[in-house]
């Protein structure tokens, strides 16, 4: 579901703000921060038992008042995921600070202000209160941007959320998505307190692990010794965790890679280069080994790959 608001007339500075705001979350207040025009818009998408918005507004205040609360049975809590400009949510004479990559949690049973002095982008995870636990809901403290582990979880909770709101979404795979998420956002204190990651649930840790995967993949030192070493804990843990999986890591790095590769392949742009300088530049150190992976991905040799996929 979709809102969009473009107010036309100055005497109506929100426009229908206020009953979209309505609409995707609770009633909410909208007020200006200064004399500007203001555009909004919201993308929701349900993943049972939560839903996640997409939030794109320029500078302004919101606040969940006590008269909002009194005419309403919502039981709701709102983890907000800043993915541009700075908010600050304010609730029970508490403040949190939300740079990109941070979170923020309002809960809707309560009065509370979030304010973004500059345009802003951000995630919305909607969750009933019951399912996060109590201690996230009294002065939580979530920058997951200061510690490279609330980053890498900061990196995972967005990608979900652009899975879920994608055209391409399913109702079993969103229904899937929502219960890991709310994994996901309960293990935000621990990872923040720098724990043993041995006491971080197997399936946020494993998350956090193939997301690293997905974006050092092109690293040749790449495996088991180098997640143990990013995420403090044994090899042996790290290929216990994959092995739930199925497969093995070296061989999540090597899909990856040669994913890499094949895109490389197909790109008319990356004809002067040859096979070797693609394979090395997507993390291979032995083409025979390269040469092996792709034929079995793809069931031809990279050479022949190139040959009968070459634009006429």
């Amino acid at each position: 579901m979709e809102w969009s608001t473009k107010p036309r007339h100055p005497d109506l500075p929100f426009g229908s703000w206020a009953d979209d705001l309505a609409a995707a979350f609770v009633r909410l207040e909208p007020r200006r921060l200064a004399d500007h025009p203001f555009e909004g818009a919201i993308s929701r998408a349900d993943a049972a038992p939560i839903q996640i918005s997409l939030v794109t507004a320029t500078r302004h205040t919101v606040l969940r008042l006590a008269s909002h609360i009194a005419s309403s049975t919502d039981d709701l809590c709102f983890v907000n995921l800043q993915l541009e400009g700075v908010g600050r949510t304010t609730q029970r004479g508490h403040e949190q600070i939300s740079t990109p990559g941070d979170l923020a949690l309002a809960d809707t049973t309560e009065p509370f202000e979030i304010a973004n002095c500059h345009n802003f982008r951000l995630f919305c995870f909607a969750v009933p209160r019951g399912l996060l636990p109590k201690r996230m809901l009294d002065r939580p403290r979530l920058n997951l941007s200061a510690t490279e582990g609330g980053r890498a979880l900061s990196r995972t909770l967005a990608g979900y959320a652009e899975l879920c709101l994608s055209d391409f979404q399913r109702a079993k795979t969103s229904a899937m998505v929502g219960a890991h998420l709310i994994d996901l956002i309960s293990q935000a204190p621990e990872i923040l307190t720098d724990v043993a990651a041995e006491r971080v649930h197997i399936p946020v840790l494993l998350s956090m692990m193939l997301d690293h995967i997905d974006r050092h993949s092109d690293d040749p030192a790449l495996g088991a010794a180098t997640l143990a070493a990013r995420f403090r804990c044994s090899e042996r843990y790290v290929h216990r965790l994959f092995a739930t999986t199925g497969r093995s890591v070296g061989e999540h790095v090597n899909e990856k890679r040669i994913v890499a590769c094949t895109r490389r392949l197909l790109d008319s742009a990356a004809r002067h280069k040859t096979i070797a300088e693609i394979a090395f530049a997507a993390g291979f150190r032995d083409i025979s080994h390269f040469n092996r992976q792709f034929k079995r991905c793809n069931g031809l040799t990279p050479r022949e790959f190139r040959r009968v996929t070459a634009a006429p």
